[in-house]
């Protein structure tokens, strides 16, 4: 009986080694990890800057369309007529080879419809899609109205952007972290608090509206050119816009 308690104090003893063992290794790592899940008070906060620009370029969309009875014959009528606008670009404005681009090139049928004979065929059309970039916005209603003369028969629209975009975005960004700044100040204050620095933020959109002249509007102005000098084409301003999330801490 006398060695069965010897051995269960033993036992007893040796846990008590082992415990105390474990304790003084695990309390450093209890410590360091309480440490680091201490958060600072926090607020969070979006900003929105936006810019106002006079465009500097304009993309001219227009196209030429051409009918004929085959549609070799419609293609070869195309590429006449955009001999005569090229030469109109290139001789007569001096537009860079390099800004005028084709965007899109079709032949297909044509068909006319009859109630007794159903879908007959009439011939095909040649369509020449192009877009030139123009950077004398003065003249974008003279231009209109030589390309018009020249042979285009289809506008599809004029779009006003800028090509410092680089340049609007840092100072609609700049605005938007002041705008997020004067935000986490405010709610800051009002907590009895002070904003203490930036912990993170996050760029959420930078987002350029262009200006838009659809061909709808082209066309009123192209008819109504013939009381006037030419084509009247306004540039308006281009809105960047950008937005940031921000999160401050407190002190």
């Amino acid at each position: 009986m006398n060695h069965r308690m010897i051995r269960m104090a033993g036992l007893f003893l040796l846990a008590a080694i082992v415990l105390s063992a474990a304790s003084s290794r695990g309390v450093p790592d209890v410590a360091h990890a309480q440490e680091n899940t201490q958060q600072h008070e926090t607020i969070s906060v979006s900003g929105q800057g936006t810019v106002f620009a006079e465009p500097d370029v304009a993309y001219i969309h227009f196209a030429m369309e051409a009918r004929g009875k085959t549609a070799n014959e419609a293609q070869r009528s195309a590429a006449e007529i955009f001999d005569k606008v090229k030469q109109v670009l290139l001789e007569t404005f001096k537009a860079v080879p390099r800004d005028v681009q084709t965007t899109g090139f079709s032949v297909y049928p044509e068909y006319n419809y009859t109630e007794r004979e159903g879908r007959v065929l009439v011939g095909y059309v040649a369509a020449h899609s192009v877009r030139v970039t123009w950077r004398n916005l003065q003249e974008v209603g003279r231009l209109l109205d030589a390309l018009a003369a020249a042979g285009a028969n289809r506008v599809d629209g004029v779009t006003f952007g800028t090509e410092k975009q680089d340049q609007y975005e840092l100072e609609a960004l700049q605005k938007a972290m002041a705008a997020a700044e004067a935000k986490a100040n405010v709610l800051a204050a009002a907590a009895k608090r002070q904003v203490a620095g930036v912990l993170h933020i996050t760029q959420d959109s930078v987002t350029a509206v262009p200006l838009y002249v659809d061909k709808m509007r082209v066309a009123y102005d192209a008819a109504a050119a013939g009381a006037a000098p030419e084509t009247s084409i306004q540039t308006g301003q281009i809105e960047i816009r950008a937005s940031v999330s921000v999160v401050y801490k407190m002190r």
